[in-house]
């Protein structure tokens, strides 16, 4: 038995004994993946990349070295995917903003990931039908709306080239004012023209998306961990040229203090990537602007089209279905905060709610919100003073040694979830060049995220899995399982089938069993009550749950993490507290 195996035979023995009443026989436990957070192998091994980030960025990156056999790790400072890349408008699309300032390459980068993703994340990505409501006050005449959809269908001449015609969408059409009531009669109708009805695609999760990258990762070899906080480059300088070997860290579970080697570092921190290099750089190699969005959640007082609204100031904001409920979103102002503390404030909320009345005539209020959620987008600019609504989407890719003579570093900046998987196709390309690493050829464009090798149509995958368990589940919680883990989701039956108590439900709402909690905590790196219900189970993001499912979940995990009755309070506590809308 070599020492990795060791390592994960006492990693399973010290589970069981803390899984207590939720015990499973070790010699019926049924293998699976599971990602094990490896702290001595981050100490030990000596990767040819270092990933600092677990944001959508970082975690397609991290994919797409492992996917090419790179021996890569990645750390997080909090939890995967806990900022920006799960602060979303839920939704992959290209973009048709960008078509008016030109930017014909980002929208064209944007419309074919789009397709790729519904290939390879197709539990997650679905074709969402949009409308675009014209009006008499609408800032662009019906023949230039027109023009703009055509080349945003020209631009996407490759949409439906999938093996799963469901997962094919439309050209964009025109419909007339009565058309447009009869999809959606909430519309305002004073003034409207008409809309034209064209698709985007909705990513039904985005925070297990950005797991599944992470999980894919993990599984060709990466060794992954969250709760890893950056502390600062380690270097050695010659000729006034630094190259950095490795990083320390801080293991923010255990407290210890670790050093990371590696040939290349690359600094994929989204907002925070200046602040990282300015450990390391005297004048900044970019200007980071930073730009905050929140989003607004309401019970559901539409039908299922996303609605895009051009505001009468020359914005936008989008009102999308996403499961039971409305969702609006995003403002876009500059932010200068605490990155820490990012929350929606009332002040936002009232912004927002007057700016949504004022062009839609359900008169939305304050008290009618489920839930609010805030985010940073971090954006490459020439200059501070750019409105960060007109700044553009593009990414960059720094190597350190040109720029700031330092060696062993590269820096991403900007992006959007949409092209994370192409910025990270661009990436390793160059850190195989930089570092001098074996070249290969990306295979991330042909290859599913571990969750979506479900075959070649996605309904025919559910059809058969609720044929599959049909005597003993009901198909809405097989498709809800499979909703949430893709082709993993028979890992929680097997946790059901082998202890019964698993089987209890914890959130009555939404039907959400025990065995999802172990699964996330054994299988998946859950360490708090947030990564439980805010980036695995999700059920958090549509509303505060209620008091009985906050107790069920934290006595659950304490099993498992050996908490005592004040660390339950506390993590209720520090959730309920993270979730506030603020004065």
């Amino acid at each position: 038995m070599g020492c990795q195996e060791l390592f994960i035979f006492l990693y399973l023995i010290s589970r069981a004994v803390a899984f207590n009443n939720f015990c499973l026989p070790l010699d019926k436990i049924k293998t699976f993946w599971r990602m094990i957070r490896d702290i001595g192998k981050l100490e030990t091994a000596n990767f040819d990349i270092l990933i600092i980030g677990g944001g959508i960025t970082g975690s397609a990156i991290a994919w797409d070295a492992a996917l090419r056999g790179h021996k890569t790790a990645l750390i997080e400072k909090k939890d995967f995917g806990h900022a920006t890349s799960s602060a979303t408008s839920k939704l992959i699309h290209g973009g048709l903003r960008y078509l008016a300032k030109f930017d014909l390459p980002v929208v064209r980068e944007s419309l074919r990931e789009r397709r790729l993703l519904e290939q390879n994340l197709p539990h997650q990505a679905f074709p969402l039908p949009f409308l675009m409501p014209l009006y008499e006050y609408s800032s662009k005449p019906r023949w230039m709306l027109n023009l703009g959809l055509f080349l945003y269908d020209l631009l996407s001449y490759d949409k439906n080239e999938l093996k799963d015609p469901d997962k094919h969408l439309d050209s964009h059409k025109w419909l007339s004012k009565e058309e447009t009531l009869k999809l959606e009669p909430f519309l305002e109708t004073k003034g409207l023209k008409g809309s034209y009805r064209y698709y985007d695609v909705l990513n039904r999760h985005p925070e297990r998306s950005n797991l599944d990258y992470i999980l894919s990762a993990s599984e060709k070899g990466a060794v992954c961990a969250n709760y890893i906080k950056f502390e600062d480059f380690i270097f050695t300088e010659k000729n006034g040229k630094k190259t950095i070997t490795a990083i320390s860290a801080n293991d923010e579970i255990s407290g210890k203090k670790i050093k990371i080697n590696a040939k290349i570092i690359v600094n994929a921190t989204g907002p925070w990537g200046d602040i990282i290099l300015s450990k390391i750089q005297e004048k900044p190699t970019r200007t980071l602007l930073r730009s905050k969005g929140i989003h607004l959640l309401f019970p559901k007082f539409h039908n299922n089209n996303a609605i895009t609204i051009e505001t009468r100031d020359k914005h936008h904001f989008f009102i999308v279905p996403w499961l039971n409920y409305s969702l609006i979103g995003t403002t876009d102002t500059k932010f200068t905060g605490d990155l820490e503390n990012v929350k929606v404030t009332q002040d936002d909320v009232h912004s927002f709610l007057h700016q949504i009345n004022m062009h839609i005539p359900v008169k939305l209020k304050e008290k009618d919100i489920v839930h609010a959620y805030a985010g940073i987008r971090p954006m490459v600019s020439e200059s501070k003073a750019i409105n960060t609504y007109e700044a553009s989407r593009k990414h960059e890719i720094i190597n350190h040694e040109k720029t700031d003579s330092i060696k062993g570093l590269v820096s991403v900046f900007g992006g959007k979830w949409t092209t994370s998987r192409s910025l990270a196709e661009e990436t390793v390309d160059k850190l195989e060049k930089i570092s001098k690493l074996k070249r290969v050829k990306s295979k991330t464009k042909v290859t599913p995220l571990s969750a979506g090798n479900i075959g070649e149509r996605y309904s025919v995958f559910v059809d058969e899995s609720v044929k599959k368990w049909s005597s003993d589940y009901s198909k809405d919680f097989i498709k809800r399982l499979i909703e949430y883990y893709g082709s993993h989701y028979e890992n929680i039956i097997d946790l059901m089938k082998k202890d019964n108590k698993l089987s209890e439900v914890f959130d009555k709402d939404k039907n959400h069993v025990k065995a999802e909690i172990v699964h996330a905590i054994e299988n998946e790196m859950a360490h708090h009550l947030d990564d439980i219900l805010l980036r695995r189970c999700c059920l958090g993001n549509s509303g505060p749950p209620s008091k009985e499912t906050l107790k069920n979940t934290v006595e659950t995990m304490g099993k498992l993490l050996n908490w005592s009755k004040k660390q339950q309070e506390e993590e209720i506590n520090k959730y309920l507290e993270s979730q506030k809308i603020v004065d």
